[in-house]
């Protein structure tokens, strides 16, 4: 998210006024083939333009998390 936004958490913009900014996180479950159901928490912003990039959004199931997580 900081990369998104090009700042970290509570720091200020030139300005003092920022277009986007974080908007808290949402949580949702995700079916896994090795571990089964896991709730995660992802993370939001206000003009719903950020893309995670692991588990993209209304994706419910993961396959393959050992190779992703390897290729990080």
């Amino acid at each position: 998210m900081n990369e998104h936004l090009g700042r970290v958490k509570h720091e200020k913009t030139l300005d003092g006024r920022a277009k986007n900014a974080r908007n808290g996180t949402t949580s949702k479950t995700v079916t896994t083939d090795a571990v089964g159901p896991v709730e995660i928490t992802v993370p939001r912003d206000r003009d719903a333009s950020f893309e995670p990039v692991i588990v993209r959004k209304r994706q419910r199931r993961l396959n393959d998390v050992d190779e992703v997580v390897l290729s990080l």
